[in-house]
């Protein structure tokens, strides 16, 4: 779904893309599941097969997407063999996702917060599934604790997402993502070096 353009041809998978771009352009609550059911071409019976309501599309979309987009960081983090180098190639393969769908990352950085309490569960897991991604791409020495490098990765992440959601608002790409990368990859490993000391 991550970088589908056109509606697909299954049913599933057309509410999923309906759901996203309406999501993405409206606003979860300004979208109704008749206009997601009208614009992927389905009955409503049919929505209803595949989702229970909603939030349940939301929470599905949410969850497939973080997943694509984990294997894309995870593919380009393990691309690089130098410790500093997989922590700035996993930060800018992000970027470069949220910078170019940026449905996707408006609807995963924006459209979702506060939406419900199991949806906020999802989204929180999905940053604490990044933060670990982030803690697995340093090399810290074992006096580090366990809740130190946890608190560490969640306070990156938090600071990662802030840059795109920045860039969102402002609708301005300041830096570009490799300059952004660059930054945030330093302030990440300064971070998790300091934890050492």
């Amino acid at each position: 779904m991550l970088f589908v353009k056109e509606m697909p041809v299954e049913a599933r998978e057309k509410i999923l893309f309906a759901g996203l771009k309406l999501f993405a352009d409206k606003g979860y609550k300004e979208t109704s599941i008749l206009e997601i059911v009208e614009k992927a071409h389905v009955s409503k019976s049919t929505y209803y097969q595949f989702f229970k309501g909603k939030e349940d599309l939301l929470i599905s979309l949410c969850l497939l997407l973080a997943d694509e987009i984990f294997t894309e960081v995870k593919n380009a983090v393990k691309s690089e063999s130098y410790v500093n180098d997989k922590a700035y190639k996993g930060i800018l393969r992000y970027i470069e996702i949220c910078f170019s769908e940026t449905e996707v990352a408006r609807l995963l950085l924006v459209v979702s917060a506060g939406v419900s309490p199991e949806a906020e569960k999802v989204r929180l897991d999905v940053y604490r599934q990044f933060a670990r991604l982030i803690f697995e791409s340093v090399d810290l020495p074992e006096t580090v604790t366990e809740k130190q490098i946890s608190v560490a990765s969640q306070a990156m992440v938090g600071a990662i997402n802030h840059a795109v959601i920045q860039s969102f608002i402002s609708n301005e790409h300041e830096l570009s993502p490799e300059e952004l990368a660059g930054l945030l990859s330093r302030i990440v490993i300064g971070a998790f070096i300091s934890l050492s000391y």
